[in-house]
């Protein structure tokens, strides 16, 4: 008789996977929230391509994750394991450097301290991918797990950053106005183009980290092959 009970494996990635999804949808369900909440957002001159630019980056993100989920593979359980140590640590330190960014009390302020977080972030990446370059000797199996902690970083930091810049901790329209962006930017309305700068902002983080994360990744994926050499 078979056992037709799921594996701990696979069971561990359905739940990455179900997590993952949700922070998407909770993504997603707040950006639609804050347009909603603010219309006049949408009479700004390209305010639709600042909500759809992360909208979309989004719903490629959940494809991608449905399509890894359904891959079973030894390789593929290395690389969702160093993305899920990885990926949360760092997005624990984005939503960290967040709150100091958004001047939340209890967090340290000033960008001494934000570049450091960054940096920290950008090598653990690359720390990923050496771990599973040593333990699997592949250097793309090694890219591949750096690649993945970026965007479960970012799922999580975007996600986190939604919810403090549409509702926690919005910035001050009277803030805004005295932006440099916003003087150049010809919109009217300061509100709308904290909203818009909040969507840019998502977007670029989904879109630059995996390409951070390969450059890093491949600088970690390097030293794990020196080291397998010698």
């Amino acid at each position: 008789m078979q056992n037709h009970s799921a594996s701990p494996t696979l069971i561990r990635r359905s739940l990455l996977a179900i997590a993952l999804l949700t922070l998407i949808a909770a993504s997603l369900g707040m950006a639609v929230i804050a347009v909603l909440r603010y219309p006049s957002f949408l009479l700004q001159p390209g305010a639709r391509l600042f909500f759809f630019e992360p909208v979309c980056a989004l719903l490629i993100y959940a494809v991608g994750i449905v399509l890894v989920s359904r891959t079973h593979s030894p390789q593929w359980d290395a690389i969702l394991k160093a993305g899920i140590l990885f990926g949360a640590l760092t997005g624990i330190l984005e939503v960290l450097n967040i709150g100091m960014e958004s001047g939340i009390p209890f967090f340290m302020t000033g960008p001494r301290e934000a570049l450091g977080f960054m940096l920290v972030v950008f090598t653990l990446w690359g720390v990923a991918a050496y771990r599973t370059t040593r333990s699997l000797g592949s250097a793309d199996i090694g890219l591949l797990a750096a690649d993945s902690s970026a965007c479960i970083c970012m799922l999580i930091a975007v996600t986190a950053g939604f919810a403090v810049q549409f509702f926690l901790a919005p910035p001050d329209p009277a803030q805004i106005s005295t932006w440099a962006e916003y003087r150049r930017s010809g919109w009217t309305d300061a509100h709308a183009f904290g909203l818009a700068n909040t969507f840019e902002s998502g977007f670029t983080h989904l879109v630059v980290a995996p390409i951070v994360a390969t450059l890093f990744g491949g600088l970690g994926t390097f030293i794990a092959r020196l080291k397998n050499f010698n």
